[in-house]
This record gives structure tokens, sequence and C-alpha cells, in this order.
């Protein structure tokens, strides 16, 4: 399942996207984040998914790179629902001889059209920037941050760590759970799963110890590259991006 959502997999390309650098894109992110963890509205909410679908055309990604959601979260999503309903709330419409209220289930779908909205820039952004840019990006947005006595350095080492460790963990649980589905049927569920426990539990301590190495061997210091200068790319995302960050935080609706 995780690996279905290709977190952090460059797809490469040519598009403005691909050419403008990871400075800009990071901080039109940031921006959409607190523009919509601000005014979660619906038009808000449509902004930010028709940002993901036009990046997607736009960088030329293709249909394939959109995920698939796992059944179980698709049934976590039709249960949350149905409590919702059940919840009731403004607005009601009228079915038969009574109202039904419909305030849960919306706050529902807004909540979830947040969620997969953030998840849909997040991907979007891994889509189009190498892993390795990522880093150099934040340090170079968090270096105000020194001034104020903020460790920048140890902050970007560890950012440095979990981008280079999750295309690696992903993978690491998707072999667990294809181990899973091939294991033979008959025996307990609790052997079962006891046993991708375990195997879960190798696979992460050998992982570990492999990054353990590398720092032992490398050393923990903070990425250190010069960033390149500012391109056409950049500043179309930028202008684009601002305009996007003020639909997003001055919609109106709730």
């Amino acid at each position: 399942m995780i690996s279905r959502l290709h977190l952090l997999r460059f797809v490469d390309g040519r598009s403005v996207l691909h050419r403008a650098g990871a400075r800009a894109k990071v901080l039109v992110l940031i921006g959409l984040v607190f523009g919509l963890s601000f005014n979660p509205s619906w038009i808000s909410v449509g902004a930010v998914w028709g940002t993901v679908v036009v990046g997607i055309v736009i960088g030329r990604l293709g249909a394939g790179v959109v995920p698939r959601p796992p059944k179980p979260l698709l049934a976590a999503i039709g249960i949350s629902l149905v409590f919702g309903l059940l919840s009731g709330g403004e607005p009601f419409v009228s079915v038969g001889s009574s109202d039904v209220g419909l305030g849960g289930i919306l706050l529902q779908l807004r909540l979830f059209g947040v969620t997969l909205g953030l998840l849909g820039l997040t991907l979007l952004l891994g889509w189009t920037t190498r892993s390795a840019d990522l880093p150099p990006a934040a340090s170079w947005i968090m270096a105000p941050l020194t001034r104020v006595g903020v460790p920048t350095g140890e902050v970007i080492a560890a950012l440095t760590l979990a981008v280079r460790a999750l295309p690696l963990v992903a993978d690491d649980f998707a072999t667990v759970a294809a181990m899973s589905r091939t294991e033979p049927k008959g025996g307990s569920q609790i052997d079962k799963g006891m046993m991708v426990l375990s195997t879960a539990a190798v696979a992460s301590v050998r992982r570990a110890s492999e990054f353990g190495q590398a720092i032992d061997g490398r050393g923990m210091d903070a990425p250190v590259a010069r960033h390149p200068r500012w391109n056409t790319a950049d500043l179309i995302v930028m202008i684009v991006g601002a305009m996007l960050v003020a639909v997003v935080a001055l919609a109106p609706g709730a």
C-alpha cells in the first residue's frame, strides 16, 4: 500500500515544474499549507485539488502516478461518512416526512478534502523534485532561524536522513506486505501477525544498522551545497503560487 503512493519518487520530465528549483516549490507548498490550515473553506479545498490536477497535467506525469487508495482506507472513509451522516446538523434536507441533517457528513467530506489535498501537494512536489534537492532548499529557507538559536544544522541533517530513508522504508513495508500475502493458508491469525511483525522488525533493524554505518563513515553534517540561481521557471512558480495562496487564504466561507 505504501509503495503505491510513490513517496518522493522523482518522475523525470522537462516541464516548468521540473525546471523550477526546490526552493520555489517548497515555499509555495508552505504557503498553501498555512493558507488551507487557517481557511479550510470549500473554495480553498477546490483550489488545492485544482492545483494538484493542473500540476499533474502541466508536469506531464500521466495518470499512472496517481496512487490507488487501498481498500481498508476506503472502508474507513465510508464508515466515518456514515457516522457523520448519523450525527446530523445543519443544513437539513427533507426526505419524505422527516428532515435529515447533512452538517456532519459535509464536515467529514471537507476534512478528507483538506487531508487528501495536502497529501496531493506533497506527492506533486516529490514527483517533480529530486529528493537530493530538498535538504539544501530547506537549509536555505531555515537559514534566518539560526539567528534566534534554532539548531538548523541538526534539523537539516535529520531531514536529509528522513528523505533518503522514506523510499527505502516504503520498499521494506511493501516487501513485508508481499511476504504476508504469500503465506500458506491455515494457522491462526495471531501466528501470521507475529510473523509479519517479526519480519518488519528484522527489516527495520537491518535498515537502521545500514544507516548507522553510513553515518559513522560519512558523519552527520548538514548538507552544504551551492544553490542554483533563480531562473524563469522559479519566477513563474512563485507568481502563480502567490496567487494560489491568496485565493486559498482569502476565499470566502468556512
